[in-house]
């Protein structure tokens, strides 16, 4: 038997309203620095959500996570202002990471100890007429940004077999060929996902630079040598793997069409964020984080269920 086993990472995240000036062109960011990292994804509207990654024992706990509408009372210290302690762990590091974090909220600040799993080559997910999906039997590192996705393949295929099933006699049977269909992408993925965070935390450093002395160590000229292998070979097939998958037939087409439509519509929304935010008066206030919203949508679920 395995449980999750901790990763060896912690990850502060946070949201905030941001036009930076490559918005539009630059959806995504990495940046490397050692034991560490900052990523930051443009998720619309002119929102910008950031993740800084930290190899730190589990229980090193500074902010709530977000879990169970865990509140500010929870974090460790609720006087403590949590960007200005993330900025103090990424000194010297680019203005764009201290802008990004000079324009969040710090109580929208939120923290999570990351944990994953190994693959279960020698245990089915399926028991009987019962089976497992997504994070509950194949929790992965987020780096990738694989674990819904692959809860979604997860649903499709295994809606798709038990589409054929024509008596409840079959169903068994039916989850142990789901559990074969599912096992070796699954286990690809959790593979790459756990490669990609210890690769970027253990081996990667400070990229060296003929400009500044930041970057001297073995690592950091491994890194500057890393860089074209990652952007034109590695990276390029990791993600032709990931999304390689089309079960439902080809969709160049349609994921076009979708990239057109959505060209148009976040440059509207955020623009129509941004000429907001410059008002005078207006403060960004960060929502309920995604979890708080789940949980909230689970329980108005089974309060209505109740009631019928």
């Amino acid at each position: 038997r395995q449980g999750c086993n901790y990763s060896g990472y912690t990850v502060f995240a946070g949201e905030t309203v941001l036009k930076c000036d490559d918005y539009y062109e630059t959806g995504y960011k990495v940046y490397i620095g050692p034991q560490r990292y900052f990523v930051t994804s443009d998720v619309g509207q002119g929102r910008i959500q950031w993740y800084a990654f930290f190899a730190l024992p589990p229980g090193t706990k500074k902010a709530p996570s977000g879990w169970g509408g865990s509140t500010r009372d929870e974090q460790s210290d609720p006087q403590e202002n949590l960007v200005d302690y993330i900025k103090s762990l990424h000194e010297g590091w680019s203005d764009e990471v201290m802008t990004v974090l000079d324009a969040t909220p710090p109580e929208s600040v939120e923290q999570r100890d990351l944990y994953d799993r190994s693959p279960e080559f020698f245990r089915s997910w399926a028991d009987g007429n019962v089976v497992l999906i997504g994070d509950a039997v194949h929790p992965m590192m987020p780096n990738l940004g694989q674990g819904g996705c692959q809860a979604i393949e997860d649903a499709y295929v295994l809606t798709e077999i038990l589409a054929d099933v024509k008596s409840t006699g079959k169903i068994e049977d039916s989850l142990q060929e789901f559990y074969r269909k599912r096992i070796l992408r699954v286990s690809g993925i959790q593979f790459l996902s756990r490669l990609a965070s210890d690769l970027i935390i253990n081996a990667f450093d400070t990229p060296w630079s003929p400009h500044d002395n930041l970057g001297k160590s073995w690592k950091s000229y491994l890194t500057f040598f890393w860089k074209p292998l990652l952007q034109y070979l590695i990276f390029p097939g990791q993600f032709a793997f990931l999304y390689s998958y089309y079960p439902s037939g080809e969709i160049r087409e349609i994921s076009k069409a979708l990239v057109d439509r959505w060209n148009v519509e976040h440059r509207e929304s955020a623009e129509a964020v941004f000429a907001k935010a410059e008002e005078d008066g207006y403060v960004f206030e960060s929502g309920p984080s995604f979890f708080q919203k789940a949980e909230t949508a689970t329980a108005l679920n089974a309060e209505k269920s109740n009631n019928k």
